[in-house]
């Protein structure tokens, strides 16, 4: 019969070592030896609407990209990007990678509300998405949507807009 006080140590020593290893590379390098690394998955989005004030952009008509990453490699260079510097490389980074991300293009006027068909981004798996509005005036114009939000809302106004997740038992 094992000593109860001589097996609590072995059984304890390997919990002590997971934890403490927790917080370094090791634990995700083993992961990833073993196909656990993560991968991209679909949004959780069941709806995405984008709405323009009355006067969104100066009373101008505003291009709005919801863009699908499905490429890490290529994730940091577009979430380093304002609007205006992805707007101005958008063509030649989609001829450049062709697969590393989907574009969901819009062009909305002040006033109009637009909700996006769940068909265009629910079969993507995807790392991430950020979303581009070409505002006239300088800034960022830029904002990264989770995908495990249940939605958003982009509301886009005078200046520059705001990404709202939807959360849950809100009402639409």
């Amino acid at each position: 019969m094992n000593n109860p006080i001589l097996v609590l140590p072995r059984v304890l020593l390997p919990l002590l070592a997971a934890g403490l290893l927790g917080g370094c590379g090791a634990v995700a390098g083993a992961r990833a030896l073993v196909g656990m690394d993560p991968r991209p998955v679909k949004p959780d989005w069941t709806t995405l609407a984008i709405a323009a004030a009355d006067d969104a952009n100066t009373n101008s008509a505003l291009a709005v990209d919801v863009v699908l990453v499905k490429d890490k490699a290529v994730l940091d260079s577009l979430a380093a990007m304002s609007a205006a510097k992805y707007f101005a490389a958008r063509t030649e980074l989609q001829r450049t990678f062709p697969e590393a991300f989907t574009v969901l293009a819009v062009e909305i006027t002040p006033g109009q509300v637009i909700q996006l068909d769940e068909r265009r981004f629910a079969r993507e798996r995807v790392w991430a998405a950020l979303a581009y509005a070409n505002y006239a005036n300088p800034g960022e114009h830029r904002e990264r949507l989770l995908l495990t939000s249940r939605g958003y809302v982009l509301q886009l106004n005078a200046q520059g807009f705001v990404a709202s997740d939807i959360k849950p038992g809100a009402a639409r």
